[in-house]
């Protein structure tokens, strides 16, 4: 029989697709709702690992393929990037795929039941393991309760490692049948919770004590898909700045945008010369994070993510050991040249950064089924001696770079041009300047 929280639908797709990735040192670095936006496995500290183990969810969550296509490529990335976890592989390729499939999938229920709640207003917890069943999760098989009761933001299934609950919906009369049928006149009280406190990750790099309800696994007392659709339900974190802080556009309800940037205000001369020689900007460009043309740097952007910043940025490659840059300065690139020094400020110092999950596609644009992190830097700018506006964006991912600055003499006023900063305002926000 087909596990159900293996079969492919668009919410429970569209939940796991608009995580951010993060590097961890262990599970309790990201904790409860904040799982609903970020994708992290439990000690993997490269973006390459975490970015592997997350395209190899995401294609068993599109094509429903199981845990046995999933154990396969485990075994690879574990090998391809020397990964030494704990536990036995077995152990923990299934508690990897089951908690990220248990996870989109009741994400997607609820997201399904929300929309639905005038019609079917009710929901029913159902206990379904019978080989190993927990005391807690069996005294509340069968409570029926509003869909709009507090008990569902702690006790939504699942419930902890391995279980296989499920929350069913009912309609108003379907409610009312079950409730009659075991002698009652409406839906169950709230089950009382009983709270305790728990150290966990004693052993870990980030030991910390939590409040859980009894009869729930520690970092399982939250609803996956309350906290993806609502943002305000996700605690400040510590330590992981660049988990979402806000929603990408369009904006849920009640959430408000954020401010427009103000522009910094730079002379006409930072733009350079059109015929400056592409080796003196491809200088000045390194020269503002430490480095030369004989020697790169790694560079900690504003979201503490390191980008490795040398030269072979401007090499194209037919002219790899080369210092012509011909790239740089072919026709179509005159006005990235230009603004080289813009470019370098917005990475150096942007007013935000956007990361956006995108697909990946071959040099001629065919899709490889795979997904890689694109970070988007911008930063606005007036040009004191002209009074334009414009916007730079500094595009960085795993494929290279993109820059573009964009100058126009039109958004005269901040709702104007904050319409126009708001269109590059793609993914989610993970660094906003103060």
């Amino acid at each position: 029989m087909t596990d159900p929280a293996q079969l492919p639908f668009s919410e429970a797709i569209d939940f796991f697709k608009k995580k951010i990735k993060l590097p961890t040192s262990g599970y309790t670095d990201v904790w409860q709702e904040q799982h609903s936006l970020a994708f992290v496995v439990a000690g993997g500290q490269t973006d390459a690992l975490v970015t592997d183990f997350y395209n190899a969810l995401l294609t068993a969550k599109e094509k429903g393929t199981g845990y046995a296509a999933f154990q396969s490529e485990f075994d690879s990335i574990v090998a391809k990037n020397k990964w030494a976890h704990n536990g036995s592989p077995g152990w923990r390729s299934r508690v990897i795929y089951d908690t990220n499939m248990q996870a989109a999938y009741n994400s997607g229920r609820w997201q399904q039941q929300w929309a639905l709640r005038d019609e079917m207003p009710y929901l029913k917890y159902v206990h379904t393991s019978l080989e190993h069943p927990r005391p807690w999760h069996q005294a509340w098989n069968g409570t029926i309760l509003p869909i709009t009761s507090d008990w569902w933001i702690t006790h939504y299934t699942p419930n902890g490692y391995g279980c296989k609950c499920r929350t069913d919906s009912l309609t108003q009369s379907q409610a009312e049948a079950l409730w009659k049928a075991a002698g009652k006149t409406g839906p169950d009280s709230e089950p009382v919770i009983e709270w305790e406190e728990v150290t966990v990750g004693k052993n870990g790099s980030n030991p910390r004590t939590v409040r859980t309800p009894k009869g729930i696994d520690p970092g399982f007392a939250h609803n996956p898909g309350r906290a993806y659709l609502d943002p305000h339900s996700v605690p400040p974190l510590t330590g992981y700045e660049a988990v979402l802080k806000e929603r990408a556009t369009p904006w849920p309800t009640g959430v408000q945008r954020p401010a427009l940037p103000t522009p910094t205000r730079v002379p006409g001369s930072v733009r350079l010369p059109a015929d400056t020689p592409p080796i003196q900007a491809v200088t000045d460009f390194l020269s503002v994070f430490d480095a030369t043309l004989d020697k790169g740097s790694v560079f900690f952007d504003a979201a503490d993510t390191a980008l490795a910043v040398s030269k072979s940025l401007f090499v194209s490659g037919q002219d790899k050991g080369g210092d012509n840059f011909k790239w740089l300065s072919a026709p179509d690139k005159a006005k990235r040249l230009e603004n080289i020094n813009l470019l370098a400020m917005t990475l150096a110092q942007p007013d935000e950064i956007w990361w956006e999950w995108v697909k990946d596609a071959t040099p001629e644009g065919k899709e490889t089924g795979r997904w890689r992190l694109k970070r988007r830097y911008l930063r606005s700018f007036e040009i004191d001696d002209s009074k334009e506006y414009g916007i730079a964006i500094f595009e960085w991912s795993d494929k290279g770079w993109t820059g573009a600055t964009t100058f126009t003499a039109s958004p005269k006023n901040n709702e104007a041009r904050l319409r126009y900063f708001e269109k590059l305002r793609v993914g989610r926000l993970v660094y906003g300047k103060k």
